[in-house]
């Protein structure tokens, strides 16, 4: 492992020799959230045949909620979004919470089988400074969720810092980094859906920004196969592909008082309507539309409900365009539990699509929870007439 003192990079600088010498460091401001959006293209195999392509998104999102020793204290959410190939939106799947620690350096101290962040202590910097076409190698771990039993990679990662770049102003110091997966569980007693054998490797650029101490862009491609015991075959495999690109965006705190004044802003632009009811909640703001957009027992927008979501559009076009935007659909308890879940599903999707259409936002996904989040009595016709409902969930903490 290549390394450079801080004294002499002080030298350095001094005599004004071209190699500049930095101490990187991660530094999560205290009550902001660093948002990385890794949005991935995925390629799956099975036995060397390609069975699927897809798009698979996870929003990672981090929030410093107290400092100390350099060390920061984070509350993460990590969500699961996939796209299927013809589909214009992602389906929001899977969340997962914690809350653990990083210390300047980017080691991460949290529970063993936390799923939160999946890919650990990435990047980690040297604790002495480094200059260009330094290289160093530091512990990382690989979380896989693929199993009953969540799998734990310990693995070692390589870095060397390229460049130091301007990039639309800023300083931005450019590493490349790559580790290899090379294991081989045959003989250990794991469980039995685990496979035998494991191989692959991830390599990528990840652009620093100096001044801020966090993420500017982050680009990789990643691989990883399987390989299981087939019965008396032999041995099958599973392997997947992927090139990630990667967007991270830190955004200040959104307090109380924030989201009552925005909830004001969005009532004056999109009232009077009694048709949208905008209510404010733990992620941000939510607008509660009822039973105008479809018929009966119909996932099909009516025609004469899209004036309304052209005006919504509109409106976080201007107001959020960089905002995640989450639709949620909701039935009454009348009728089969599966298939009003499944008319959820589907009525979110109905609008979320047309929001991608009309609206061109990126950060755009959905689900359906059928009857399981009512917001008023299902007793009455009143109550059940409310909790027949689409939910556009804007994402402020």
């Amino acid at each position: 492992m290549k390394k450079v003192g801080y004294f002499l990079c002080v030298i350095t600088l001094f005599y004004s020799i071209p190699a500049r010498c930095l101490i990187l460091k991660w530094d999560i401001p205290l009550n902001e959230r660093l948002e990385i959006v890794r949005t991935a293209d995925v390629e799956y195999y099975v036995n060397s045949s390609l069975k699927r392509i897809y798009q698979e998104r996870n929003i990672i999102d981090l929030t410093c909620y107290a400092k100390k020793d350099k060390v920061s204290k984070i509350r993460g959410l990590f969500s699961i979004y996939r796209r299927e190939s013809g589909n214009d939106v992602f389906l929001l799947k899977e969340q997962y919470i914690s809350d653990f620690s990083v210390n300047s350096r980017g080691r991460m101290k949290l529970a063993p089988r936390c799923l939160l962040p999946n890919l650990r202590h990435i990047p980690t910097f040297p604790a002495d400074a480094v200059k260009e076409g330094d290289s160093w190698r530091a512990p990382a771990n690989l979380i896989l969720r693929n199993f009953s039993i969540p799998l734990n990679l310990m693995l070692e990662a390589d870095y060397t810092l390229t460049a130091v770049k301007k990039i639309k102003g800023r300083d931005i110091a450019v590493i490349n980094y790559h580790f290899i997966i090379n294991k081989d569980l045959t003989g250990r007693r794991f469980p039995a859906d685990y496979p035998r054998k494991i191989f692959g490797q991830n390599a990528g650029t990840i652009f620093w920004d100096i001044k801020l101490n966090a993420p500017y862009d982050i680009k990789d491609r990643y691989n990883i196969m399987f390989v299981f015991r087939n019965g008396i075959r032999g041995y099958g495999s599973i392997e997947f592909k992927m090139d990630i690109n990667s967007k991270p965006k830190i955004y200040k705190p959104f307090t109380d008082e924030d989201k009552e004044t925005a909830k004001r802003e969005l009532q004056k632009e999109l009232t009077p309507d009694k048709n949208i009811v905008i209510d404010t909640e733990k992620r941000g703001l939510v607008l509660r539309l009822g039973e105008i957009l479809f018929d009966f027992d119909s996932d099909r927008l009516k025609d004469s409900s899209k004036d309304i979501l052209n005006r919504i559009i509109t409106v976080l076009r201007k107001k959020y365009p960089d905002r995640e935007i989450i639709i949620e659909g909701h039935t009454d308890i009348t009728g089969e539990t599966n298939y009003n879940k499944e008319l959820s599903y589907r009525r979110a999707r109905s609008v979320a699509e047309y929001f991608k259409q009309k609206g061109g936002h990126d950060k755009l996904s959905y689900r359906g929870f059928g009857s399981e989040k009512p917001v008023a009595d299902n007793r009455t016709k009143e109550g059940r007439q409310k909790n027949r409902r689409v939910e556009i969930i804007i994402k402020l903490n």
